[in-house]
């Protein structure tokens, strides 16, 4: 059915729609966790720490974040140990693993070091996920004095 001529009125209305996403995570081993007992002729010490998992639920584009880790030294009263972290295998959902910048092993220190990075120009956006299970290794030197060394790990995500 055709309008008259004289119906030549019309109106615009906007609709919008605010989607939000959930939350960056970062889930870690609670520890403790021993790496045994070694002697002071050993040259290392090294065991896994356990699962750490970041997940990714903000749905954003670009969805990019970076995980860092950080520790105190390991200390025995005033003596103290270096130590390394090898994330090892990093497992990925939601975005293909060659998306991901993995840098490790480092050296552990009180300052945050960057070890697993989602590409920032990742064009993807959505949820995602990456998991693996990092293995400590502290040094023994030949002049490693006895005792019970230890120190806290720290991981972050942003």
């Amino acid at each position: 059915m055709a309008l008259p001529a004289s119906a030549a009125g019309f109106g615009d209305t906007t609709v919008t729609l605010e989607l939000t996403g959930a939350t960056l995570d970062i889930s870690v081993p609670t520890g403790p966790v021993s790496l045994g007992v070694k002697a002071v002729t050993d040259s290392s010490a090294s065991g896994p720490l356990g699962l750490v998992t970041v997940t990714d639920n903000r749905s954003a584009d670009p969805a990019a974040w970076a995980a860092s880790v950080s520790a105190t030294p390991f200390q025995s009263g005033a003596h103290v140990l270096s130590a390394s972290y090898d994330t090892g295998v990093v497992t990925s959902t939601g975005i293909p693993i060659s998306q991901w910048t993995i840098n490790t092993p480092v050296t552990l220190t009180p300052n945050p070091q960057q070890i697993v990075t989602l590409n920032p120009t990742w064009p993807g956006g959505g949820n995602n996920s990456a998991a693996w299970n990092p293995t400590i290794t502290v040094a023994i030197p030949p002049n490693a004095i006895a005792g019970t060394y230890s120190s806290v790990v720290t991981h972050s995500v942003i």
